[in-house]
């Protein structure tokens, strides 16, 4: 016995220090980071700062859509709930009038005629970029929408298409910004027909670039960047693969019939949550712990290998409740009677 009894002390120790010490990093790593959730919550757009809420002034029936956060400056993109739809910026919870930040010549007896719509929002270095499209009404029952991006409230315009069924055309999803330049993907199309091929391509800055034609049948779905380049996840339709493909470097990898959609890149690695349930880390699907019933991931965020995840609940088709985990450790709760969860950004302090 005493031969047993004195290796299993030594064990039990050893057992004891390990899990010490993987509670102690686990706590170093959360501690390290501020974590940021926007949401709404009893009617009133607002963020939570590791679990403290602040309301966003004159947020009440605005949805939070996209939160970043860039040297302590706290910004905070959001849409109006009801229709003429309009968007909001905070900064530090200084609120913006979108129409008014872009210039907008609004007509006041029919505002919905010049329409804007916000697709997305960076912060790079302090400055504030929005990509969206903006229109009017150019004749009797015609319309001109323009894509666009502003850096500042400063506007360039990408490409114009009008209300012909026989027009080109383009949709975009979001953006991203390496190295100073923008890149802004595009999926055109020669006409506005539902089977109407796509060409595939970007503009970088102001200058468009061809990935591929349209008798490739490709189509682009998300743009991310990372310390390797700049990614797009492609759909190729002839062969049913999706792939990413890295415009800096023109390689493609990853090359499967995983659905590969919304993505973010952590370093080198790359973390795709386009499936619901799990989410695929260089293209490996990797099962998370989560409680049952909250099978669709709303965004996710990575950082030092770190994940962070806004997890749903449906019921009857109808979204219930939200989480918010931090790896496999739920932090934050909400059911849908009170608010929502819409955008996470984590930071290291």
């Amino acid at each position: 016995m005493k031969t047993l009894f004195l290796p299993f002390i030594i064990l039990l120790i050893f057992c004891i220090s390990c899990s010490t010490d993987n509670e102690e990093t686990l706590k170093k790593n959360v501690a390290s980071y501020d974590v940021y959730v926007a949401g709404k919550e009893s009617g009133i757009a607002c963020y939570w700062k590791n679990n403290i809420k602040t309301n966003l002034t004159d947020g009440t029936g605005i949805t939070p859509t996209k939160i970043i956060v860039e040297n302590n400056n706290v910004y905070v993109l959001g849409i109006s709930d009801i229709s003429p739809f309009n968007f909001y910026l905070w900064k530090n919870n200084v609120k913006t009038n979108i129409n008014q930040y872009i210039g907008m010549n609004l007509n006041n007896l029919n505002p919905a005629e010049y329409r804007h719509k916000i697709d997305d929002m960076l912060i790079d270095q302090g400055n504030i970029y929005l990509l969206g499209s903006i229109g009017s009404p150019v004749i009797s029952g015609a319309y001109a929408d323009d894509l666009c991006y502003w850096k500042n409230g400063v506007k360039t315009v990408l490409f114009t298409a009008n209300s012909s069924f026989s027009s080109p055309y383009v949709t975009t999803r979001n953006f991203t910004i390496h190295n100073g330049d923008v890149y802004i993907p595009v999926n055109k199309r020669a006409d506005r027909f539902v089977d109407s091929p796509n060409q595939v391509g970007y503009f970088k800055n102001s200058t468009y670039y061809t990935i591929s034609t349209y008798s490739e049948h490709k189509s682009f779905r998300h743009i991310s960047q990372g310390s390797n380049g700049v990614y797009l996840s492609m759909y190729d339709g002839s062969t049913n693969n999706t792939y990413y493909k890295n415009l800096t470097t023109n390689t493609d990898s990853y090359i499967s019939q995983t659905v590969k959609m919304s993505f973010i890149l952590d370093g080198n690695d790359i973390y795709d949550f386009s499936n619901g349930q799990n989410y695929f880390k260089n293209d490996i699907n990797t099962p998370s712990f989560y409680a049952p019933g909250f099978t669709g991931i709303e965004d996710l965020s990575a950082l030092d290998q770190n994940v962070y995840q806004i997890r749903s609940q449906s019921v009857n088709d109808q979204k219930d409740s939200y989480k918010v985990y931090i790896n496999n450790t739920e932090v934050m709760h909400i059911n849908t009677v009170n608010g929502i969860f819409t955008s996470i950004f984590a930071v290291q302090n």
